[in-house]
């Protein structure tokens, strides 16, 4: 997921977040963290970006890298999420590079070829100059 908060439209209004960790006993009472009192009319707009929020973090299969370009946006979220112990925060280097790196062979490329053709979906995927040549490599070798 990248620049969720950073894109939102609550900005510095994540800070909320400090108010009920707070109240959870997760912040404690001398915390220079400020945050804005939770007011319904104010934090609309909160309700609709935790459901997006929501589903992004459900629908992830394995793993779920967040990056972030504003910090003091994620700030408050990321705070609570280290404290619940929900997250590992890591610098972006070339040695995490490699290790998100997943290796597959090219029967499971075929295989996931052949899946997305099957379920007729094939037709909305973007295909990039690399796609294309790795499907016509395979749809050449195969009666389709």
């Amino acid at each position: 997921m990248y620049n969720f908060f950073g894109t939102s439209p609550l900005k510095s209004q994540w800070r909320v977040i400090y108010g009920y960790m707070k109240e959870q006993a997760l912040l404690d009472n001398s915390s220079q963290w400020s945050s804005p009192s939770f007011d319904d009319a104010k934090h609309n707009i909160l309700c609709s970006e935790l459901k997006q929020l929501y589903v992004a973090i459900t629908r992830t299969r394995q793993r779920l890298w967040i990056c972030e370009n504003a910090l003091e946006f994620s700030k408050p979220i990321l705070d609570y999420w280290k404290k619940k112990c929900l997250i590992q925060v890591r610098l972006v280097d070339h040695a995490l590079a490699e290790a998100m790196q997943v290796r597959s062979t090219p029967e499971e490329w075929k295989s996931q070829g052949f899946k997305v053709r099957c379920f007729s979906v094939f037709s909305l995927l973007v295909v990039s100059s690399s796609w294309n040549c790795y499907f016509r490599l395979i749809w050449s070798q195969h009666d389709l």
